[in-house]
């Protein structure tokens, strides 16, 4: 069952405060009504990534159950990104799956990029610089990054489409 089906036939949206809006990646923008900013999964030259992977897990679950979180809306992975970036964002978006499964959330919701670039801009092929600009004029929030502002972006997109006050 795919999520649009789940919420209309459990009548069971979540209310934007049970909403975290995530741009994936080794810097992951995040945005809620209770916070945002971006967390650095960067790890040192001298280890060998393995613990990113469990620091992203960590962090997403702590988010979720301090603030009750109840869906989880992502950027989804660009077919266009660099081989080593494509890996990592699917590697991240794996996680995210397991811990929405284990936390009995429902499956994420996605959105393609090129979608939210023409809903947030008028442009599907906006750069970072535009998004940003398209962040502080439409929601008036000044996003300290290219990675928070596509998350408030992708938080607003969601709420609007599927009609939450």
């Amino acid at each position: 069952m795919d999520n649009h089906s789940y919420m209309e036939t459990t009548n069971n949206k979540p209310s934007k405060e049970q909403v975290l809006a995530l741009d994936i990646a080794t810097h992951t923008g995040y945005y809620s009504i209770h916070s945002n900013g971006t967390w650095n999964f960067t790890e040192s030259k001298r280890r060998n990534d393995n613990k990113q992977h469990k620091d992203f897990r960590d962090t997403l679950i702590a988010y979720i159950q301090q603030y009750s979180i109840k869906q989880i809306v992502a950027e989804d992975v660009n077919v266009n990104n660099h081989f080593c970036d494509m890996r990592k964002l699917s590697e991240f978006r794996g996680i995210l799956c397991e811990v929405c499964d284990e936390l009995d959330l429902p499956e994420p919701i996605f959105v393609n990029v090129a979608t939210l670039k023409k809903w947030a801009t008028g442009n599907g092929r906006a750069d970072k610089a535009q998004m940003m600009c398209a962040c502080a004029s439409r929601f008036h929030f000044e996003p300290s990054d290219n990675n928070v502002a596509d998350a408030c972006l992708i938080y607003y997109y969601y709420l609007r489409k599927y009609h939450i006050d």
